[in-house]
């Protein structure tokens, strides 16, 4: 019997660290709009073959852009903003056909209402797919995220506590692994809370390198793992 014939293996949750786009651009002698264009893509590209995986995946969040990159410089960020408004589309025409349910994962401070209006009709345009969760951690920082829970926490009459019932997605589960493309050895204020336990993977391959052959690869190593957590 082949592995194509055989029930595929379930992983609850992967998590990936797109990093590279620029050094790939450098590379080719490209302007990094160029290179994050190219990422944008990877990862549409990613979604959009995941039935080619060995794995069965219930939910895949992507770190799109964190808290700290508002430190970039004003013309980078205005191009990398227009391409998530184009891209934002075009990934919600391949969520309508591949049964993805979209879910914005960050902060809304900051955002432009245009963007917000885009995300927010994505999300709901899907909210009632079947499939596999797209998790977009767009405007995310996992120090913001705390802070913010514990200010609700502060402002709130309900009787829970547990701080992960105020994160920006309450009903996710934690990450199994998370995958860093491009090289870095670090998380980068990336899912603090919820890494507890992950299993980290880190790759040199650029991310718009990094092909849906070598998300499976990156799961195979992860499967051969004994994951204890802390027992």
């Amino acid at each position: 019997m082949n592995r194509s014939s055989l029930p595929k293996k379930k992983i609850n949750h992967v998590a990936i660290i797109m990093d590279g786009n620029g050094r790939w651009a450098s590379r080719k002698n490209l302007p990094k709009k160029i290179g994050h264009e190219q990422g944008i893509k990877n990862c549409i590209s990613i979604c959009r073959n995941l039935k080619k995986l060995n794995y069965k995946i219930n939910e895949l969040s992507f770190y799109v852009f964190s808290t700290e990159n508002w430190f970039r410089s004003s013309v980078e960020i205005s191009n990398l903003f227009k391409l998530i408004e184009t891209y934002y589309t075009e990934f919600s025409e391949s969520a309508h056909l591949e049964n993805f349910r979209i879910r914005h994962y960050g902060s809304r401070k900051k955002l432009s209402k245009k963007l917000l209006n885009i995300i927010d009709e994505v999300a709901n345009k899907t909210k009632d797919n079947t499939g596999p969760f797209i998790n977009l951690l767009f405007n995310y920082g996992s120090r913001q995220e705390i802070t913010d829970a514990v200010v609700k926490i502060q402002n709130t009459s309900k009787s829970t506590r547990k701080i992960e019932k105020y994160f920006y997605v309450t009903d996710t589960s934690d990450p199994d692994i998370i995958i860093r493309t491009g090289g870095e050895i670090r998380l980068s204020n990336f899912m603090l809370w919820q890494s507890a336990y992950s299993e980290l993977y880190f790759t040199k391959i650029l991310w718009p390198n990094f092909k849906i052959s070598n998300l499976n690869l990156a799961l195979d190593e992860f499967c051969k793992r004994k994951r204890k957590h802390g027992r």
